[in-house]
Order: structure tokens, then sequence, then C-alpha cells
């Protein structure tokens, strides 16, 4: 650019130059001193060409014999133009303190009182003027931003957790600083009353935007006004620290600095917090690692805030919330009632591990058609310490459950209120509760927007609004994979999130070998037909509906009666037909079945429980009792069939669907799983396969998926495994929904059938 405008000027020169007069310009330059001190700032003259204001020369050219060079450029005299301009704009100068030679000008020294005033009251008046003014290099490229340091102390500890007490968690005290610079209260109040982007600190001149000082000044009125400016909670601390609450306002988050306890708190060592041994009243004493993690609800909770318990499955999240309902009434606090919402199939569950675990914790189960109500409701909770309910009664009942003063909510499986726009979430909002616990063994399935609904049910507002987290956590995360937005989000919730996993070095649970093992299977002729005429019925339907919504729903309908095919064709096209021989899969399953030893028990899972022809036929061919667990059961047949199947005269295999019994069951009798069909979300399967694989599994644990080779099942099966790590990114819906955005090629790819698909002894 600056060649072509030289280039250009050149040009001009050459040629016929212009009449255009010079214009006086001035240009403010910071200059280091000599001794090192306080730059000072010196205002030069300049003259730009009135008809090209990127030709500007120093005005001391005209003193130094480079009059030529002006006339060269200009058929204008130079001096003329500058001491007639000078003159008109001399008053004005003077009055803030600014002379210049009378002789010779060229550039004025100004004093500190010169350079305020200059900026204050002259430039102003020069712009209105329309004399060019020209600030330093250093302030034009980046005006010195405003930032917010923050310094937060800790209050008292508290005797039960050992840390921190919840009346007075800790204290901030915000400053504003300009770049590395923090501001006195004098300088505050100096920005405050200037109204202008020009500010003095620490011996320079600093330029700042005046929208940024209006945003900084209104947040530290606010910070340091009210109630709120004594103490605050974690949650407002945890905002505060990693910038949330600074960028809400516009700002920037300057210096953090925090006081050993509160560091230790927020931090990822194991002394964040103290572990808690097996309390009085307790039946049977805690692993070490459930001390630690009953130490971390207690932490929790007597800091008054919420958190998710989301150790694997099986470790026993709920024997350490017993634990905690134990230990705050073994301090002799008397806290209230704890309402614990759960799924249905576990609601009982919870009831007998209350009774086993802490008999003197007085618990009444809020279920069934004869459930109490209004008044009768309110004061049995008051009489108990623990009430137990379902999702659906506690979406059904809110009025009731929302006119009780609970101590804590307690959701277990908490995933099923993943979705906040669900009548569930909504209800689970207006129970009011003073603390909040989440527990699941998944608390990201398909999104990161999962993680926000559950945080923002035990910890509202901790993570923003959730538009504002797609925007910056989600999005940036599960679209582009922004390692920086993930380490962000790893540091806001890691307070507020305990997790282990089976193979933790802390966990030592000693549980027996599990051997993980795919079996392929292939398609029968009758199989292989109806899979071919499915992908050709709909394959046009499909690409009629190019890239609209429609597609979509027709992609996801196409999977779901291809995978009934590779399961047995009998599930598509009724026909009332025998089972026997017309599935390769439905073969290879009876012959893994028969292979097990006759004192193990199985598992079968399946997310079809409408084919109900499979428990019989499965009864008939392997000449044992088989169970059949499914969502149309009653609590009190579900009880007894999981009863029977826990003791040795019991089914020796039970089929459940996987939706109904896939999470919360205790079922360590099994230790062969079988997932007689896929479910496309590795952590459904995951929590289906630790309902044998757990606390009280003894014997060595067998898991078979059965996949039809050749066929889709085979071909996203792979797909999931280059993913597994990162399937919560990769699967972005409800199960098979990911599968609905393939373009069409990738579907096509996905659901061909490859020649050697079909058995060859049926070819």
């Amino acid at each position: 650019a600056l060649e072509r405008s030289l280039s250009n000027w050149v040009d001009e020169g050459l040629g016929r130059p212009s009449q255009a007069a010079w214009q006086v310009s001035l240009h403010l330059d910071e200059r280091p001193a000599a001794d090192g001190g306080e730059p000072g700032l010196v205002l030069e003259l300049w003259l730009q060409a009135e008809d090209d204001p990127t030709l500007g020369l120093p005005a001391a050219l005209l003193w130094q014999g480079g009059d030529d060079v002006f006339s060269f450029l200009r058929a204008r005299d130079a001096r003329r133009d500058l001491i007639r301009q000078l003159a008109e704009l001399e008053p004005l100068l003077a009055a803030s303190g600014i002379h210049f030679d009378e002789a010779e000008p060229t550039e004025s020294e100004l004093e500190p009182d010169a350079v305020r005033s200059f900026l204050r009251e002259t430039m102003p008046q020069l712009e209105e003027r329309r004399v060019p003014v020209l600030l330093p290099a250093a302030w034009v490229r980046g005006p010195s931003r405003l930032r917010v340091n923050l310094t937060a102390t800790s209050g008292p500890a508290s005797r039960a957790s050992g840390f921190l007490s919840p009346a007075a968690l800790a204290t901030f005290d915000w400053r504003l600083a300009v770049g590395d610079v923090e501001l006195t209260d004098a300088e505050i109040a100096d920005l405050a009353s200037a109204k202008e982007r020009f500010i003095h600190v620490a011996g320079r001149w600093q330029a700042v935007q005046a929208s940024d000082v209006e945003r900084a000044l209104r947040f530290l009125e606010r910070r340091r006004a009210g109630p709120a400016a004594a103490t605050v909670g974690i949650v407002d601390l945890v905002r505060a620290v990693s910038g949330l609450e600074t960028e809400a306002e516009g700002l920037e988050l300057g210096d953090v600095t925090l006081d050993d306890r509160l560091a230790e708190l927020l931090g990822d060592d194991e002394h964040r917090f103290q572990p808690l041994s097996t309390p009085p009243g307790m039946r049977f004493d805690l692993f070490p690692f459930q001390e630690r993690g009953h130490g971390w609800l207690r932490l929790l909770g007597d800091l008054g805030v919420g958190g998710i318990l989301a150790d694997d499955m099986g470790l026993g999240k709920t024997v350490q919330a017993i634990a905690m309902l134990v230990s705050e009434r073994a301090d002799g606090a008397e806290p209230g009632p704890t309402l614990v919402v759960c799924p249905m199939s576990v609601a009982r569950q919870w009831v007998a591990e209350i009774a086993r675990f802490a008999p003197d914790l007085r618990v009444h189960l809020h279920h069934g058609m004869d459930r109490l109500t209004g008044a009768a409701l309110a004061a049995r909770a008051r009489a108990s310490d623990v009430v137990v309910t379902s999702y659906d009664i506690a979406g059904r009942d809110v009025e009731g459950l929302a006119a009780v003063e609970w101590d804590r909510l307690l959701l277990d499986e908490a995933q099923d209120a993943k979705n906040p726009a669900t009548k569930r979430a909504r209800a689970l909002r207006l129970i009011p509760a003073r603390r909040r616990l989440a527990m699941t063994g998944t608390p990201i399935e398909n999104r990161l927007g999962e993680l926000w609904a559950i945080m923002d049910l035990v910890n509202p507002g901790l993570l923003g609004s959730r538009d504002w987290f797609d925007r910056t956590f989600a999005r940036p995360i599960e679209m582009w994979g922004d390692d920086a937005a993930l380490a962000r989000l790893r540091g806001i919730v890691q307070p507020f999130i305990l997790r282990r996993a089976k193979n933790s070095p802390e966990v030592e649970l000693e549980l027996p070998p599990i051997t993980i093992e795919k079996d392929y299977c292939r398609l029968t002729v009758e199989q292989a037909t109806l899979y071919r005429a499915t992908v050709d019925r709909w394959m046009p339907r499909i690409e009629e509906h190019g890239e609209t919504f429609g597609r979509r729903g027709a992609v996801l309908a196409m999977l779901g009666q291809l995978k009934q095919v590779c399961n047995h064709p009998e599930m598509l096209l009724a026909t009332g037909r025998p089972l026997d021989g017309r599935s390769g899969k439905l073969e290879r399953l009876v012959e893994l079945l028969a292979e097990v030893p006759a004192h193990d028990k199985s598992l079968v899972f399946t997310q079809y429980p409408g084919f109900d022809r499979l428990v019989p036929h499965l009864a008939e061919r392997l000449g044992r009792e088989v169970g059949f667990f499914h969502g149309r059961l009653n609590a009190t047949a579900r009880d007894e069939l999981l009863a029977r199947f826990a003791g040795e005269d019991g089914p020796s295999i039970l089929v459940i669907s996987i939706r109904a019994g896939g999470r919360g069951l205790n079922l360590p009798a099994a230790n062969h799983v079988f997932h007689f069909d896929r479910w496309w979300n590795p952590a459904v399967e995951q929590q289906a396969t630790d309902r044998a694989y757990r606390f009280g599994q003894r014997k060595h644990v067998h898991v078979h998926s059965l996949i039809c080779s050749g066929t889709l099942e085979e071909r996203i099966d792979q797909l999931l495994d280059s993913k597994r790590e990162l399937a919560a990114k990769v699967i972005a819906g409800g199960s098979e929904d990911w599968l609905g955005e393939l373009d069409l090629g990738a579907i096509r790819a996905a659901v061909a059938l490859a020649p050697d698909a079909i058995e060859e002894e049926a070819a």
C-alpha cells in the first residue's frame, strides 16, 4: 500500500502538480525519557495534502531545506499554509499551555498538566474544527483494555466437612485494572468523573474504550454494594474465577488470587475434600473410595450447593448417598426430608437399600394408586427422613410435592431429566429444596446439552442460559473440537462433579474379569431378501426428500426396519410361522445360551419388547425357564420377577427391555450378558452390561454383542468403534438420531448388503 501511494505521489509530481492546499495536522508522540523515567509526550506539527489525507509530511522538513519536496508534490506554498493555519489555532493551543517556536515551529513538549488539558479539552475542539490529531501508535493499535481483577478470601471452616462454612464461604474484592496496572480507588473515582477515553495510570497515559469504562464501573458498583458483596457461595466463586461473571458483562477477567483453602476447593487433587468414614448407623462399612465420595457429598451438602455424583455404574452411588444422609443426622443436624426421584423400576430398590444399609432412616415410598396427597403427603414427608418416588409420579404430583419444604432433592439416574423442555424436567424445577444432588453414571449420553440440563437442575445459573452454553461450549466442542473451550468447561464443572471409573487406581474393587466379544452372524435367505426389499422401498423416498427434515425421519424409519430384519423377519412381517431356522442371529443366540453352564445365569437385552414370541421360543428351545422384564409390568410383578431371578430356583435367563431395565437394576446373579440388538449409543449398552458387572459379582462376566456381518449393523458398529472415545461428540441426538444426518452416499454405503452376508448353507 505504501509503495502504491509513493508511486502515485511521484506520478502526480512528474505530471501537473495539484493546486490543493496543505492542511495542518497534529501528531502526539510518546518518547522514552533519557533517565528511564516516565515517558514524555511531544506534539508534532505535520502537513497533509487537503485532497489526499494519506500524503503527510512533518513540518520540520520545511526548516531543513525540504521546501522542494512540498512544491514537488503540490503547487502550493507549504510555509504560508502552515503559518496561516497555526495562527488560527494558536489561541486554542495556548489555553492548554502548548506553544511552538515562532520562527521554526515543529514540535512542542507537553507538561503533565498540558497533556491532561490537551486530551480532555483541546483535542475535542480540534476535532470539531476538523484538524486531524493522530495519537501514539501504541494507543491506536490496541487501546488498553479495562480488566477486572479478583481476590477471594475464604471464611471459617465447617465442623462436619472440615472445610468451609456455607454461611461465609468467601469474600470477594473486585479491582479494576488498565492493562497490567491495578487502579487505586482515587484513580477509579477520577475515571468515573472524567467520563472520557484517556487515563493516567502508573506514570503513563492509557487510552481506553468509553464503553468499557461504563461497563466496568457499573460492574464494580453492583459487586461492591448490597448484601451479596459481603459473602458469596461456591457457585458464585466458580462463575467468578472462570470468567463467566465478567464475560456476561462484556468485560475481561484479569488476575485471580485465591487463598490456599479456596485454591484447594477448586483444585483437582485429592486434598480438596476429606474422606469421611462409615457413619454410626450404617450396617456395612464403606470402601475407601466410597469414603472419599461420602466426604465429597458432605462437603457440597454443607456448602449448600448441588453436585453430580457420576461414578461408574456398580460403584455404589446409592450407598454413598445413604451414608451422607446418615452422617448428617449423626452430627446432630435435623435437616428435614430428602426427596429421592428415580425411575419407577428402582423406586422399591431404593427403599430396600435404605432398609438394608441404614434401617434407622425413616423412609416412605410415594407410589401407587393409593399414594398420599395434600396435607397427608406433607405430614408424612415431615415425619420421614427420605421420601422415594418416580419421575412419572413427580411430574403428576408436582403441586403436592412442591408444597413440602424439602431439605434435599436427590435425582437418581438423572439422565432421565436431561431434556429441559419436557414436562418432567419442568416439574422438577418447581420442587423447592435447600440443596440438590444428581446421580448418574452417564451425565453425557449423547450431547453436551445434557450436562447443562442436569447441572442447571442442581446448580441453577452455573453454566448460564442454554443458548449461551450452546454458543460458548457445546457447538465449539462438538463441531470444531475446541480444546480451549473444553478445558474451560472442565474447569467450571470440576468442583461439582465426582466421577470414578471401575479401573481407577483408587477404586480397588477386585471385581472378577470381564470378557467382551462380538459374535458375527449371517442372514438367512429370507432375511437377505427382506433386507434388500426394505432398502429398495425406502431409498427412493429418502432421495426424494433431499436435505429436508422429512428425509431424516425416513432414514430413521428405514434403519429401524433393517434392524428388525437382522433380528428376525417375523418382527417386520408377522406370518405366525415358527421362528426356527429363519434368523441367523436368533440361531446364534440359542447356540450361545446353550453353552452357558447350568449354574450360571444370563441377561438378554433387546430394544424390541413387543417381539414377545422371543421368550417362549427360547424357553422351548433351551428347556429352561426364561423371565421377561419389560415396562408393562407393575411394581409388584417386577419385584417378584427380580427376586425369583436372584434365587437359585428362579429363571436362568432374563430377557430385558433395555428401556425398562437397562439401568438402575442390581443383577449380579447373572454373569452372562447378551446384546441381541445393538443400541447405537455406547453409554446405554454399557449401563445395561453394568447390571451384572457390579458390586456383588463373584464370577467371570462374559458379554456378547450379536452383529449381522455385511449389514448396517456391522458398518455402524465399526463407526462407533472408531469414534468411541468421542462418542458424546459424534452422536448428535437420541439413540440413532445422528444417523439421520448422514449424506446420501454414506446412507447407501451403510445399508448396502455385502455378498458374504448370507449363510453359505442357505445360499
